[in-house]
């Protein structure tokens, strides 16, 4: 516990002027140091600057020491970001490497757009950390919502104290978020059958644009437009199928002195076809290297963008004024070809500085992305050119296949009116069974996505209908009746305690469903507070909870507080403190009084005299 005086602010003191021995001298530099163990014994002091002409404020220093308990030398340091796009998600920022040093493993929440982020360490420390400026003006008053996280204080809640339903909630999102992965499926694949149907004129019956609830099977239906009646597909190519065959079974004509000619054109097609079907070959080759080469490119320019993004920030932490923010790295690559380098091996003598290597990697990507699109471009001339050699060869077949059956016959030449049938015949049957084929080949692509989705539904639903698990009923049972214990210590008085119940959707303190706040007087909002608090933590205390045990009140006393309700919650705090709990009060109350409310419980006080400043200069 630490009691001070402040005779002005605080922020003016740091960054502004501070009175020394009667003389009011200027801050040149100023900073916090803060020294953390978590609950592997691993030591972690960090700085900030508050002013200073060579570090930016948004720079955090840190050390893997314990510099301020046993005051040594700080050693190599390793330097972040904080208030800044990625703090919480990059290796460069603070946030990012606190939550790993606390044990946190920060759950994906969804935003109010629908997008999912991370639960951020900004809405977690209001459960821990009560400021005096604004911090006494409600339940988590200071619980940030510009983050854009839906329902972030009950989210929060959920994850400090572990409750179950906690994760039902990331298990309902997951599972919404596979509907959504499900359903985007299906569109794609509704589309791309729609558009084969659209070009060979069937139309498509029975299949929704999106899956549904009552479709428990596909049960399509294709039908082609034939005489001015919508006939079923399979049924128009029966029907083509048996006309041909009538067709070419009819006798033809003597094809007498025109044999040699047909037999000469039908050598040149053969021949043309083999050089078709090879130009074919080499054509679907060098479009396959072509997609292998831009599938290579691809990679690259990921590659250089995530190289680009830690360039940038070690240049943004040198910019902050960091002196140590090269990002280590367990490997070595060549940064020409990217291949890996032993360790030992010296690239160059002279490396590019940061803003060289940004220049560099920028120029690199300019590159690769300019390769890309000429590769897009080239691949889709090389598609149209396979494509139209596929059409080539099998116009020769027909035509080969035209010329066979003339040579067949010894006495009857077909008609051009029946050659043309038989084309047209053949290149409608053709075209309509390639349709057929990769309609049904997407419909068994439906019909597989069917189970999993009613199974995701069905999950889903249940989830929402579960009831709140016997653990999670225990741990709101053991935080009401922490609440209303402590508020009769306090001598809460606006209503009657017993009256004071835990949301179970909101996890605050509520009074018929409401929560508290303008219905109690001031002096009991701050007892509320109190009792909120240490309900949560006690109640982490008790179960297993993510709660780290800390808990700091910035001058409790707030709005004249009875001295007798002070009393009891120091009491309170003192019982938490010999359980393993740091709970640490900031005060003002003169220590006469102090020290005779602490003088039969467990506590550490640091007094502070009067007209004594926490702040001095540093001596050079």
């Amino acid at each position: 516990m630490l009691s001070a005086r402040r005779d002005i602010p605080l922020a003016h003191v740091m960054t502004d002027s501070i009175k020394i021995d009667g003389r009011d001298l200027p801050v040149r530099e100023s900073w916090v140091m803060l020294e953390l163990e978590n609950a592997q014994n691993e030591i972690l002091t960090v700085r900030r600057a508050v002013k200073s002409g060579n570090v930016d404020r948004t720079l955090i220093q840190t050390w893997r020491q314990p510099i301020l308990s046993e005051r040594i030398s700080p050693a190599e340091s390793r330097d972040y970001f904080v208030r800044r796009k990625g703090a919480a998600q990059r290796e460069a920022g603070f946030h990012h490497m606190l939550a790993k040093f606390m044990g946190w493993d920060l759950p994906r929440v969804s935003r109010m757009d629908g997008s999912e982020g991370p639960l951020y360490l900004e809405c977690l420390f209001p459960f821990f950390y009560v400021e005096q400026k604004h911090g006494w003006s409600g339940v988590q008053a200071r619980i940030p919502t510009y983050l854009g996280i839906r329902d972030v204080a009950r989210r929060t809640a959920e994850f400090i104290l572990s409750l179950d339903e906690y994760q039902a909630v990331l298990q309902r999102h997951r599972l919404e978020s596979a509907a959504s992965t499900i359903e985007a499926e299906w569109s794609e694949t509704f589309q791309r059958l729609r558009a084969v149907a659209d070009s060979a004129a069937i139309v498509v019956s029975g299949i929704a644009p999106k899956p549904t609830i009552d479709a428990q099977s596909i049960s399509a239906q294709l039908s082609v437009l034939s005489h001015a009646e919508w006939v079923p597909l399979a049924i128009e190519l029966q029907h083509l199928r048996t006309r041909l065959n009538q067709l070419t079974q009819v006798p033809v004509s003597k094809v007498g002195e025109t044999a040699a000619q047909l037999e000469v054109e039908l050598t040149y097609l053969q021949t043309s076809l083999v050089a078709t079907n090879s130009a074919l070959v080499e054509a679907t080759a060098a479009r396959e290297e072509t997609r292998a080469r831009l599938n290579s490119v691809e990679l690259r320019v990921a590659a250089l963008k995530e190289d680009l993004q830690r360039h940038r920030d070690v240049a943004l932490l040198q910019r902050l004024g960091s002196t140590h923010s090269a990002l280590p790295s367990d490997d070595l690559f060549c940064p020409t070809c990217d291949q890996s380098v032993p360790d030992g091996f010296e690239i160059t003598d002279n490396p590019m500085t940061v803003e060289q290597s940004i220049d560099y990697i920028e120029q690199e990507l300019r590159t690769f992305r300019s390769m890309h699109r000429d590769f897009m471009e080239l691949l889709k001339v090389e598609d149209t050119k396979v494509r139209t050699l596929r059409q080539d060869a099998d116009e020769i077949r027909r035509q080969v296949r035209s010329i066979k059956d003339s040579l067949m016959s010894p006495s009857a030449t077909p008609s051009v009116a029946e050659l043309t049938e038989r084309l047209r015949l053949e290149e409608q049957i053709t075209g309509l069974g390639k349709a057929h084929k990769e309609i049904s080949d997407g419909l068994q692509g439906l019909l597989a996505l069917v189970e999993p989705w009613h199974r995701n539904r069905e999950a889903i639903a249940a989830l929402k209908a579960r009831s709140r698990t016997p653990l999670d009923e225990r741990k709101i049972d053991h935080l009401q009746r922490s609440v209303v214990q402590q508020l009769r210590m306090y001598h809460f008085s606006s209503l009657e305690p017993d009256s004071v119940e835990i949301s179970t959707e909101t996890y605050r303190p509520t009074h018929e469903g409401f929560d508290l706040g303008f219905d109690i007087s001031a002096s009991d909002m701050v007892r509320v507070i109190w009792a909120y608090l240490l309900g949560i933590l006690e109640t982490a205390t008790a179960f297993d909870s993510n709660h780290p045990r800390f808990l700091m009140f910035d001058e409790p006393r707030q709005q004249e507080t009875k001295e007798i309700s002070f009393a009891a919650l120091l009491e309170r705090a003192a019982r938490n403190g010999t359980s393993g709990a740091q709970i640490i009060f900031a005060t003002s109350w003169p220590e006469k009084p102090l020290r005779e409310m602490l003088a039969d419980l467990p506590h550490r006080l640091i007094s502070i005299p009067p007209e004594t400043k926490l702040l001095g200069p540093v001596q050079e």
